[in-house]
């Protein structure tokens, strides 16, 4: 029965991410960037243990974050800690908390996930609308070869 006991406690604890699309994070998040850690500093306190992960910004994607930016990460995974190496690409989804930025595993992804998140291809109305004007044009300019050849042709 301990055993039992202590096998599903582990899994009450556990952090899971939510597995929504990266576009509804985003629009959820209060900034989002891809950038580089220059690296970190311990945050002393009680609570969750933190460090202070400090970014240049490669690319904004969502906010005005300027070129630099701190943000709080848990250290324990169970808490939704992650290490983010220096110098390697990350995209970061971030919320306010107590007047800083801060963010878990869950807002550390892979940066090509987040510019593919925003980057959706625009201008297909558009295209559409060209496609139909050189398909108009073909047809009317086939219509009237066809009326020159042939004036006793049922085309009108």
């Amino acid at each position: 029965m301990v055993l039992a006991a202590l096998a599903f406690s582990g899994a009450a604890h556990a952090y899971s991410c939510p597995t929504t699309p990266i576009e509804t994070r985003i629009e959820g998040a209060g900034a989002v960037f891809v950038g580089r850690s220059t690296g970190f500093v311990p945050i002393a306190g009680a609570g969750v243990p933190q460090r202070l992960y400090h970014f240049e910004i490669d690319q904004e994607v969502k906010g005005d974050l300027g070129r630099t930016v701190s943000v709080r990460v848990p250290v324990k995974p169970e808490n939704g800690g992650q290490v983010i190496p220096e110098d390697t690409a990350a995209g970061i989804l971030m919320n306010r908390a107590n007047g800083t930025w801060f963010t878990t595993r869950c807002g550390i992804t892979d940066p090509g996930v987040v510019l593919a998140g925003v980057d959706k291809p625009k201008g297909n109305a558009i295209r559409l609308l060209i496609g139909f004007v050189i398909l108009g044009a073909v047809l009317l300019y086939s219509v009237r070869k066809v009326r020159q050849r042939d004036p006793m042709s049922n085309l009108r």
